[in-house]
C-alpha cells in the first residue's frame, strides 16, 4: 500500500487578498514537488472575504487537475456559511480538527504522514 503524505497549510487572520496570492503559491508549490494530499488549516483564520474564497476555489481546482487531494479543517462557522452562499461547499472536504482529519486517514490507512507544515500570516 502506498504511503499517503499530508502537507499542512495554517492559514491566520484575515484571509483575504493580501494571503490569497501567497496562499496560491504555496499550493503550487507543494504540488510542484508532487504533494498528493494538502490540508489546509483555518483554525486561526477571523475572515475570509471574496479574495480569499477566489484563492481556495483556484486552488481547489488547480489540486484536483494535478490529482491530490484538498481538504479543509477548523472551520469557524462564517466561513462555512460564505462558502454554502457561494454554492461551493460541497466541492470541499471539511473536518472539524486536525485530528478528526487524521482519526479519518487513520480509518482509511494506517500509513500516512504529516510530510510539512507551512503557515502563511
Amino acid at each position: 500500500m502506498m504511503n499517503r503524505f499530508t502537507n499542512v497549510v495554517k492559514l491566520s487572520g484575515i484571509f483575504g487578498q493580501l494571503q490569497a496570492k501567497q496562499f496560491r503559491q504555496d499550493i503550487s508549490d507543494l504540488l510542484d514537488v508532487e504533494a498528493m494530499e494538502i490540508l489546509v488549516d483555518f483554525e486561526q483564520v477571523t475572515f475570509m472575504d471574496s479574495s480569499g474564497l477566489g484563492a481556495l476555489i483556484s486552488v481547489l481546482k488547480t489540486v484536483e487537475a494535478a490529482d491530490a487531494r484538498l481538504a479543509l479543517c477548523s472551520v469557524r462557522q462564517e466561513v462555512i456559511m460564505l462558502l454554502e452562499l457561494a454554492d461551493v461547499a460541497q466541492f470541499f472536504e471539511i473536518f472539524p480538527s486536525q485530528d478528526a482529519f487524521y482519526q479519518a486517514q487513520a480509518n482509511y490507512s494506517s500509513d500516512f504522514t504529516v510530510l510539512s507544515s507551512t503557515t502563511i500570516t
